[in-house]
């Protein structure tokens, strides 16, 4: 039997880039390309993109040449500059390793924009994944500054 944990996330980052051009940096595969790596040692690469409500991304993301986390996102909401509502099944060589639901919410602040992500999360594998879901979105939000 799995080691099944649960784990509940909110993390809010305020931008100096308008609601749709940061709406625009999830929406655009080139871009979250660039700001969801969580270090530059890490590589991450699209097998499949359809940012759209039913849509579908796989991606594999590693190091050193080892792709092997594999990412299958569904798209569930999409409003455009305001919310994406995802799942997300992270594998680790074939091996399921968790299922996650995660909300962008993307308010206007003054000239920039907040967002509000939440994240419900079942591990299989303990809490080693909770604490990579909080260690790789930190890290992501923080690069996603980079794009504006």
């Amino acid at each position: 039997m799995s080691a099944l944990a649960h784990g509940t996330m909110v993390m809010e980052r305020t931008y100096n880039a308008s609601p749709a051009r940061v709406f625009n940096a999830w929406g655009d595969v080139e871009a979250r390309t660039r700001w969801s790596a969580p270090t530059p040692a890490d590589k991450l690469v699209y097998e499949a993109q359809d940012f759209r409500e039913g849509g579908l991304d796989i991606s594999h993301c590693g190091r050193d040449g080892e792709l092997d986390y594999t990412a299958r996102v569904t798209y569930l909401s999409i409003e455009a500059n305001a919310l994406i509502v995802f799942t997300e099944t992270v594998s680790y060589r074939g091996e399921r390793k968790s299922h996650a639901q995660i909300s962008v919410e993307l308010f206007p602040a003054g000239s920039g924009t907040r967002l509000l992500l939440t994240m419900q999360i079942a591990s299989f594998d303990g809490p080693g994944m909770i604490a990579g879901y909080d260690e790789g979105w930190t890290a992501a939000l923080d690069n996603l500054a980079s794009e504006f």
